[in-house]
């Protein structure tokens, strides 16, 4: 299982937690008297990388971010592997 932190707005977060159902927001306080908020959500490494849409005929504008992403869908598509294997 991948855990996924995510942080926001308090109102961008309910969204998130009303979409994962078995989250919940989380509020930090930070030491410059400012206040951030985070969920985590868990996912396993094979419906992560499924969902995952790092192909060609995605909206990518730029070259490099494209190769960037190649490499990130290979990494964890490899992670995927070792990890069936165990």
């Amino acid at each position: 299982m991948l855990k996924i932190r995510i942080s926001g707005s308090e109102s961008e977060l309910k969204k998130v937690a009303h979409k994962a159902e078995n989250s919940s927001i989380q509020r930090f306080n930070r030491g410059h008297g400012k206040t951030s908020f985070a969920i985590d959500i868990q996912i396993s490494v094979e419906d992560f990388v499924n969902n995952l849409n790092l192909s060609s005929d995605n909206q990518f504008s730029n070259h490099n971010n494209m190769c960037n992403a190649q490499k990130i869908q290979t990494e964890l598509e490899s992670l995927l592997v070792e990890l069936s294997a165990k």
